[in-house]
């Protein structure tokens, strides 16, 4: 029989029993009313009469949030009278499993009272190893509102280890499944999770579980409803030089065949090279040809060394030879016409690479020491300019990671200078240079080699190419216009996030971001309120990528002593989040509906509830 309370039937208590039970009503009460609710140890508890027996689950459907007294119980079914969720009333599984488990309490009756033990009866690490296959059930079931609860129960639990946990689960299901974009494994998902991860320490409190949802959520969508991919073996003996397999390797690529390649790198990676040495084997495939995919092999290269670095280079094995397939089917950019006419750059750069043997010296220390000079020549509109510039640098003893920051500055300046006459889909042109470069620069700190700095010869190209982009260049206040502008930090920090809710405050957010830097402010605010500015909205796949590698290259550039060259960087980010703002927040809904839920916050309220909801 099914049974419903009238919500003008509903009791309230706030009694704090013997041994920490807490007492919900005579039971005489709870069978005259059917169900009570009851408050106490931080918890609203309903209590239910029902086949003669009485059952107490937490009043919060962990749904949304809906009051489950106000639901309906049949046949020992509990029904929220919300989404219709359906729970077993003795033990809280959920018969809808986008609903989540409801938690269910012992209750016992004695001398004519109704005790709830609310107590919690399983320690940190209990609570903590039950969120991880919750997690991970939630990427494969493809719910998110379930995805943003298990990150924000990790991190309250473990706020020290939950973002290597969440980390480390997301991308092994992602690596497991493969990509509408890559089939063969890395996806834009992996891409944005391992950006989320390495920004942590750079966002608010609020932000940082906001920013894992944004990876878990990406990436789940990426797998969603794909088989599992079908892994390889290394080869039978490991007792093939080095160099050999490096050769295999890259031949491989060269005539797009995956699987050869994935089992060439698996074998290294079975034989025990050490990460420099992995790196070096894909770097060389992936300059092998120019400004591949459009920048995202590049990409991918640096973000699969960097998730590594997250859960340990010992998962080199799950996560490298997802990247064969990438590597094989790119693009080659010297077979597109734009590189070969009107001007031949292909037949540029490869006149080039031999002097370039010649001039690098891999042993030089990074030290930032490059100069304005060499940021002119490669914003030039001389391509051999560009080319001789940088070789000059690099006899000088310039070192590679240093004329590759000196590359990704000048790509950051595109965007910092980009002017809003420019078609809208340009925006992409320029951020796509920019990640190439900005890339680069973080491959050649880890693995510098003659065939990475080939790459920087292929990046000049490419900027060179954007400088239509540039014309007319937007150009920052003059100081008498960013006198005008307020000097409290606050007070900037608020007008970039009001020009970031409007379309049309690109030049006004680079302008308030410019003026706090230069103010000497401190930067750590600023990049927080950038990242909030990125992570409230639904951010595109570009949106993840200019927040994380902007932060990161102003970060070395400040740290190699180039302060104005930073607040420029940062600027970039600025112009780039106005540009693409506000968005609908869909993402952020499904986020905030979780972390109310999480935080006990009303989810659900009606001004004429006089029951309330915890």
């Amino acid at each position: 029989m099914a049974t419903r309370t009238p919500h003008s039937a509903l009791v309230e208590h706030d009694t704090i029993g013997e041994n920490g039970l807490l007492r919900v009503s005579s039971l005489a009460e709870l069978q005259e009313q059917g169900v009570v609710t009851a408050t106490g140890h931080g918890h609203t508890v309903a209590v239910f009469w029902h086949n003669e027996r009485a059952y107490a689950v937490d009043n919060r459907c962990p749904h949304m949030g809906f009051p489950l007294a106000k639901g309906i119980c049949e046949d020992g079914v509990l029904t929220c009278y919300w989404h219709y969720a359906r729970f077993d009333l003795d033990s809280g599984g959920a018969f809808d499993i986008w609903a989540g488990d409801l938690r269910a309490f012992p209750v016992t009756v004695r001398d004519g009272e109704v005790w709830v033990d609310l107590r919690e009866t399983q320690s940190v690490d209990e609570r903590y190893a039950e969120e991880v296959p919750r997690l991970e059930k939630a990427l494969e079931q493809g719910i998110a509102l379930n995805q943003a609860k298990a990150v924000l129960a990790l991190r309250d639990l473990k706020p020290a280890e939950a973002t290597k946990q969440i980390v480390a689960a997301t991308a092994g299901y992602g690596l497991r499944r493969g990509s509408g974009r890559n089939p063969g494994g890395w996806g834009d998902g992996l891409t944005i999770l391992t950006a989320m991860a390495n920004l942590q320490p750079h966002l608010s409190a609020d932000d940082q579980p906001l920013s894992l949802y944004h990876g878990t959520r990406r990436v789940g969508g990426d797998a969603m409803n794909r088989t599992e991919r079908i892994l390889l073996d290394p080869l039978p003996t490991a007792a093939i030089p080095a160099e050999r397999l490096k050769r295999w390797f890259r031949e491989y690529v060269e005539v797009r065949d995956a699987d050869a390649a994935e089992r060439t790198l698996r074998t290294a990676i079975a034989t025990g090279w050490p990460p420099q040495q992995l790196l070096d084997m894909l770097a060389a495939a992936a300059t092998d040809h120019y400004y591949r995919d459009f920048s995202h092999v590049m990409d991918t290269l640096a973000k699969a060394a960097e998730l590594l670095d997250i859960i340990g280079w010992e998962s080199a094995e799950a996560v490298l030879p997802a990247l064969t397939s990438q590597w094989a089917q790119a693009s080659r950019e010297e077979e597109r016409n734009a590189w070969l006419r009107p001007e031949n750059l292909v037949a540029i750069v490869e006149a080039a690479v031999p002097e370039l043997e010649k001039a690098i010296d891999l042993a030089a220390i990074p030290t930032g020491g490059w100069d304005d000079s060499l940021i002119d020549a490669l914003l030039g509109d001389d391509p051999q300019r560009s080319l001789d510039a940088l070789l000059a640098a690099f006899r000088q003893g310039l070192a590679l990671a240093d004329g590759a920051q000196a590359l990704a500055y000048a790509s950051a300046l595109r965007l910092t200078r980009f002017p809003t006459s420019n078609e809208f889909g340009d925006w992409d042109t320029a951020l796509h240079h920019f990640t190439y470069c900005a890339s680069l620069a973080q491959v050649a700190k880890r693995a510098p080699s003659v065939e990475l700095a080939r790459g920087v010869l292929h990046g000049a190209m490419v900027v060179y190419q954007a400088r239509f982009l540039n014309m007319p260049a937007a150009r920052l206040p003059h100081a008498t216009a960013l006198a005008a502008l307020p000097s409290d930090p606050s007070t900037l920090q608020e007008q970039l996030l009001e020009y970031c809710e409007r379309q049309g405050g690109v030049d006004e957010a680079g302008a308030v971001t410019y003026r706090y830097l230069t103010l000497g402010h401190d930067p750590a605010p600023l990049i927080a309120a950038l990242g909030h500015a990125v992570l409230r909205e639904d951010p595109s796949f570009h949106d993840f990528q200019m927040l994380e590698e902007g932060v990161r290259l102003a970060q070395d550039l400040a740290a190699a002593g180039h302060s104005d060259a930073s607040y420029q960087t940062l600027v970039a980010i600025a112009r780039w989040q106005a540009a693409h703002a506000p968005t609908p927040r869909a993402t952020t809904q499904t986020y905030t509906i979780a972390r109310r839920l999480h935080r006990g916050e009303a989810v659900y309220a009606d001004s004429s509830d006089d029951e309330g909801v915890a």
